[in-house]
């Protein structure tokens, strides 16, 4: 019996990226591997493990054949699904792109298929969250720069923050995601960038924040616009779930 082989790779998507194209070179059937990330495998006997150094030069390879075989939509879709916080994400993705490369772009019309529905739903749901903390996200103004913290469950900040550089791009910036230890900043009339960084730099960022005359004004309309007897806690939950909530000012 042949053994399985599981890619370890980093959770980027040019670390999902190399992956692909390496077990894709590999010529192994689907059914025979399997892609996981390099953080919190667990190890599984009879099987072969390959570790993936991730390559910019294979990721743009496989960025690139997606968008000629099977286009842009199909690259959008799977860019999204690599930022999901689903475990078989990475999978998920590889199977859709077989199918993909077989199909071409019609790929994205087959809705019956179940690799191209969970490539969806991963997809959707990205978008979704990514939706709800472009509205949600709160900023600090500590007087130098703009300075916010999220706790997604996806990685949303390579989405989010294309469009708060697009709204603030003459403010100085930072975005922090605490579940994922990555920022996003932003300097003054330049290109905004992603980057790692230590869970304790982020409290300690935050720690020595106090709440400003602009928090406490948005803290102040927000009680002061709500109208007594007329409060449905219900609604609100639904038009702003809890977990939404932890770094809102408002709340």
């Amino acid at each position: 019996m042949e053994d399985f082989i599981i890619y370890l790779c980093e959770d980027t998507p040019d670390g999902i990226f190399t992956a692909i194209y390496d077990a894709w070179k590999s010529g192994i059937p689907g059914e025979g591997m399997s892609i996981q990330a390099e953080r919190n495998h667990a190890m599984q006997m009879f099987t072969e493990y390959v570790y993936v150094q991730t390559d910019s030069d294979k990721a743009v390879k496989v960025a690139q054949a997606i968008e000629n075989q099977i286009g842009g939509e199909a690259y959008d879709m799977v860019y999204h699904a690599a930022l999901s916080c689903e475990t078989d994400r990475m999978d998920a993705i590889y199977r859709f792109l077989r199918l993909g490369f077989r199909y071409g772009r019609r790929v994205t019309t087959m809705h019956g298929d179940e690799r191209v529905c969970r490539l969806f739903e991963l997809n959707r749901n990205v978008r979704n969250e990514a939706h709800a903390f472009r509205e949600f996200l709160r900023f600090h103004d500590t007087g130098k720069a703009l300075i916010a913290r999220i706790n997604p469950k996806n990685q949303v900040l390579p989405v989010i923050g294309w469009h708060f550089s697009d709204r603030f791009p003459d403010e100085n910036f930072v975005i922090l995601d605490e579940n994922h230890d990555m920022g996003v900043f932003h300097e003054k009339g330049r290109r905004w960038y992603l980057s790692f960084v230590d869970h304790e730099f982020i409290e300690e960022v935050f720690g020595q924040i106090q709440s400003g005359q602009y928090e406490h004004l948005w803290s102040r309309f927000f009680q002061t616009i709500a109208i007594a007897g007329r409060e449905n806690d219900k609604c609100q939950r639904n038009m702003c779930p809890l977990r939404y909530r932890k770094y809102m000012v408002e709340f």
